[in-house]
């Protein structure tokens, strides 16, 4: 039967590793094979070294000094004949838009027609993100300006097309290029069953496809002989078509409420969570104070999460309805653009953004009111309280709006008040938006014109391509601000020793500690620790009773107290050491990141953030511990406790954001292996390989967490009673780390220490007598 740290362990993995896998695999799942039909086509590479099994035709093949794209690469050969790269095949296939899957149908035979083309000359290596999976994936359907850094859509070159070839003797299906110089045909392997009328052959069968030697092409061609193509699934259905009954059209007539919630799941899932938080915040009456956003508890108290409950806070029903209403609109209309994953994602950052440029704006006001000494004015700006989710509403108006091809009428009843974007090159530009602001300000004067100004400003540089899909991923953007927040802003990220050093006249064992700390600083911790009494080598009798044998042995209590300091300091040398090693164990695994991942996504880039927390967080952890050894007043280590667990607290943050991410990005190579391949020229490892290392890494992270969570609760940085934001949303993750911590690390200490020291033996005439001695005094 498993304990209770593997119940816990279990439940962990389930939570963070898991359950995001699940729901991004059957996402990817449904967009790609069922809403959209896609078939990828791309090259036939290995599964453990990822190598491409014509690359040694390719390279013969491929000119270096090619620069476009969607360009057909051709060379001569030695013979003089020309050779023409099958990398062109590459890319995404659907089926004719008049023909779609008809259960109807004896026999669906569809063409399908490549309507993107890869991009081959891609120089980056390794696997990619979640992001850049989903942005990859959406870009076939998507006319965003953002897209693809080029600007435009890879477009095929010629008439790439999967047939399905039927003659007397074989039926197969064969992707073919009618822009090849030779007709070349790629086909699957024949289908053996006997020719069956109420066969429905409804796509092309997925795995490697041959190339097909035709009499009028050169038997010595340089094509690659194998390609690889990925369809939906099934391929073939026997079962005859279900007869026309009231009941069958009943069952089979789309429901547009269903089908909004399927294709449009991260609009959903936004709205729930606003009018779930609404309905929260109602019930239990929670006053606006504690969650809005407000300059003098973000700035000046850092209590930085009102960022995201400001958010997402609504106290009014008006305010709730014409926010949700607006969400719909917009999330239908852009969620497919951007893609479900990174519509969520840019959802989030969104909040984040909008947060700092308000934050910032307000920052600016004030200043400038310090110069004209108007305290009034500035008192107003620090308390001024604002909610609700309508500046990132903002920011997405105006991404509709420059998208939008005909001119925008942002002035109700006025449809002759109309504004067209213009173009300055890459950027588009709109004065719509701005006067919607006025527009809202003017009809409801409550409204917070500087949050709604700030989700504009957003809204037009993401627009523009600011942050990049990869800086703007939750896992990195989150915690990367709260650390650099931290680093250069509050400055307490890096520990402070305590203000004032101990009396150089007191020579007391308990200060000698922190003596060496403030002499060493931060550096030389091992050092520090060696040169501790009780610290030197046991083996070899250095420790402080042998030096002192004298006062050991004369005096009990001296000795006892030897013995404690000593078994104080092993236990934090123990923990040190413990914590270095974890430490170095993610830094590896950073390094090897960049080796497996794409250098430039965000599952390498958040890899950094949390090694940097770690770093932090061990010379942080060690000050803590140090001062506690030397008995340094409360209220000197207090300060430092807390700097120690607002560290921790963004590692555990950041971990589980990353551990999320890293979840959902397996879930993307597994289901679009073979577009990831054809996207992915240079992949050092196979899928195999990768597969092992995020696993591998994902439980180094894992346990950097459960570190994180026992040092947060054995210095009294988590309080499930008084709660915090913190506690409220980490607190299943919290749980279940410190249950791992305790199992795995204290699974074979003590439980008890005998006592050390002076005592009296029980029973017989001693006792007697000095109870009698006792008494007569």
């Amino acid at each position: 039967m498993p304990s209770s740290w593997q119940v816990s362990l279990a439940q962990l993995a389930g939570l963070i590793v898991l359950l995001p896998f699940i729901v991004t695999y059957l996402h990817l799942y449904y967009y790609t094979n069922i809403q959209n039909e896609y078939c990828f086509v791309g090259p036939h590479t290995s599964l453990i070294s990822g190598k491409n099994y014509n690359a040694e035709i390719s390279d013969s093949i491929i000119d270096s000094s090619a620069v476009a794209d969607n360009e057909i690469i051709v060379s001569k050969s030695p013979g003089g004949s020309s050779q023409i790269d099958v990398s062109q095949l590459f890319g995404i296939y659907t089926p004719q838009q008049n023909q779609k899957r008809s259960k109807s149908k004896k026999n669906d035979r569809r063409q399908f027609h490549q309507t993107y083309a890869s991009a081959v000359s891609s120089s980056r290596w390794g696997w990619p993100s979640i992001t850049q999976i989903s942005d990859m994936v959406s870009s076939p359907t998507s006319q965003l300006s953002h897209k693809n850094g080029s600007k435009n859509l890879h477009q095929p070159i010629g008439g790439n097309s999967i047939t399905f070839v039927e003659t007397k003797e074989s039926r197969k299906w064969c992707i073919e290029s009618l822009s090849l110089g030779e007709r070349a045909q790629w086909c699957s392997t024949e289908f053996t069953n006997e020719l069956d009328k109420r066969t429905i052959y409804l796509y092309p069968p997925s795995g490697i496809y041959t190339k097909q030697q035709s009499p009028q092409s050169s038997a010595s061609s340089s094509l690659g002989t194998t390609i690889y193509i990925t369809c939906p699934t099934p391929t073939l259905q026997k079962q005859p078509p279900p007869k026309k009954t009231r009941h069958n059209e009943q069952l089979f007539r789309e429901n547009k409420n269903i089908l909004f919630l399927i294709r449009h799941p991260a609009t959903v899932l936004l709205l729930l969570f606003n009018m779930g938080l609404a309905f929260h915040y109602w019930n239990q009456r929670v006053n606006p104070s504690l969650v809005c956003k407000q300059y003098s508890k973000i700035v000046d108290g850092h209590e930085w999460w009102r960022g995201f409950t400001g958010a997402t806070a609504h106290f009014e029903p008006l305010h709730i309805g014409f926010n949700m209403m607006s969400l719909h609109t917009l999330g239908k209309e852009l969620e497919g653009e951007y893609g479900s994953i990174n519509f969520f994602l840019y959802n989030v950052t969104l909040v984040v953004m909008t947060t700092i440029v308000m934050m910032g704006m307000v920052y600016g006001r004030i200043r400038w009111y310090q110069r004209q000494n108007n305290d009034s004015k500035i008192l107003q700006l620090r308390e001024t309280s604002s909610v609700g989710y309508s500046g990132v509403l903002f920011a997405w108006m105006v991404i509709s709006t420059l998208e939008q091809k005909q001119p925008t009428c942002p002035v109700p009843f006025f449809n002759d008040v109309c504004f067209s974007t213009y173009s300055f090159g890459q950027l588009k530009f709109n004065i719509a938006p701005v006067v919607s602001l006025f527009m809202a300000q003017f009809i409801m004067p409550r409204v917070s014109f500087m949050g709604h100004l700030a989700g504009i400003i957003c809204g037009f540089g993401l627009h523009w391509g600011w942050p990049p899909i990869e800086l703007g991923s939750a896992n990195v953007l989150i915690g990367g601000v709260f650390l650099l927040g931290n680093l250069f802003w509050r400055r307490g990220v890096v520990p402070v020793v305590p203000l004032t050093p101990p009396d150089d006249n007191d020579h007391d064992d308990d200060n000698q500690l922190l003596s060496l700390l403030l002499e060493s600083g931060q550096d030389g911790i091992d050092g520090i620790l060696m040169s501790m009494p009780g610290s030197g080598d046991v083996e070899n009798g250095n420790n402080a009773l042998d030096r002192d044998s004298t006062t050991s042995t004369s005096d009990p209590f001296a000795r006892g107290k030897a013995k404690k300091k000593e078994r104080e300091m092993e236990e934090m040398r123990r923990k040190h050491k413990t914590v270095e090693s974890i430490r170095n164990l993610i830094g590896l695994v950073t390094v090897l990141s960049f080796l497996f991942f794409d250098w430039m996504s965000s599952i390498a880039l958040s890899q950094c953030i949390l090694l940097a927390y770690f770093i932090f967080g061990t010379r942080s952890s060690f000050i803590v511990w140090a001062c506690t050894q030397a008995k340094v007043e409360n209220d000197m280590i207090t300060p430092e406790k807390q700097r120690c667990g607002m560290i921790w607290r963004g590692y555990v943050m950041s971990c589980v954001l990353a551990i999320v991410v890293d979840g959902m990005s397996v879930a993307g190579w597994i289901q679009l292996q073979t577009f990831i391949s054809s996207e992915k020229t240079t992949l050092l490892f196979g899928l195999v390989p990768s597969l092992v290392f995020m696993l591998l890494r994902i439980a180094i992270n894992i346990l950097g967490m459960v570190i994180a969570s026992k040092i947060l609760h054995d210095m009294g940085q988590v309080s499930y009673i008084s709660g915090g934001i913190f506690v409220r949303v980490f607190s299943r993750v919290l749980i279940c780390s410190k249950a791992i911590g305790d199992g795995v690390f204290l699974s074979q200490r003590p439980l008890w220490t005998a006592f050390e020291g002076r005592g009296i033996r029980l029973g017989g005439g001693e006792l007697l007598a000095r109870i009698s001695r006792s008494r007569s005094s």
